[in-house]
């Protein structure tokens, strides 16, 4: 589903997202890049998920997002074909990772050109 109210600003390179972040990077594709931040239902190979809590664990285990934020206890239950990104605070990397492709989404702006109903 399209966004109607904040345009995405990917795709950006995994090395990027790591990096703002601050993980330190295991992967082996540097390169690859990631066109949005979705939820485990809706992510797909080139996106990126996270997964916190296990009360989702069987959404996470049949994930298609390519890459996942989540934690050391938690990386194991992921399928293969989402690469595991462990972090310490889940929502606070899943927090920054979303600034980065949707930035205007923080702000929230008076539209000045909006009139009066009345």
């Amino acid at each position: 589903m399209i966004n109607p109210f904040f345009q995405n600003r990917g795709p950006l390179k995994i090395d990027k997202i790591l990096s703002s972040i601050e993980v330190k990077n295991n992967l082996e594709k540097l390169d690859t890049e990631i066109s949005d931040i979705k939820d485990l239902v809706t992510a797909s190979s080139n996106e990126i998920t996270f997964f916190h809590s296990k009360k989702y664990e069987f959404v996470a285990s049949t994930t298609k997002a390519g890459y996942c934020l989540t934690t050391k206890k938690l990386s194991n239950i992921l399928p293969e074909n989402c690469k595991p990104i462990e972090v310490d605070n889940v929502l606070v990397s899943t927090a920054m990772i979303t600034s980065m492709f949707y930035p205007d989404a923080i702000t929230d702006d008076f539209d000045v050109h909006a009139t009066n109903i009345k």
